[in-house]
């Protein structure tokens, strides 16, 4: 039996996205539905498993697998200074008055959620 790949997987082969991976594979003979049909007022979910050998008829050739994992970015060691100099920047293009003493208080209250913006962001 071929390998199956996920939507993913194909589409990363494809360099396209996956609901155009979904669209173009979800009816072709061989592919595996692990979804859920849908019925009136309720939403179809399409999971698929493509096999590999199906990919490489649409394609017309073999094709080898990505690797799809996400390597963490690393930090650099100056990142501190960067991200104050940041800040620095963006107070002085933005605030009137940029030695206020209560626009430092506001960034003072807001940090943690401003760090937790940008680390989900």
């Amino acid at each position: 039996m071929s390998e199956l790949l996920n939507v993913a997987q194909v589409a990363a082969i494809l360099k396209c996205s996956e609901d155009t991976v979904v669209r173009r594979f979800a009816k072709l003979p061989g592919v595996v539905n692990l979804g859920t049909k849908g019925s009136l007022g309720k939403r179809r979910y399409r999971v698929l498993r493509i096999p590999k050998h199906v990919v490489e008829k649409f394609v017309g050739h073999p094709v080898t697998v990505p690797s799809l994992e996400h390597k963490r970015r690393q930090a650099r060691k100056d990142w501190e200074t960067q991200a104050i100099q940041g800040l620095a920047r963006a107070v002085i293009e933005n605030a009137e008055d940029p030695t206020s003493t209560e626009l430092f208080k506001k960034l003072l209250v807001n940090a943690r959620t401003l760090t937790l913006i940008c680390w989900r962001g």
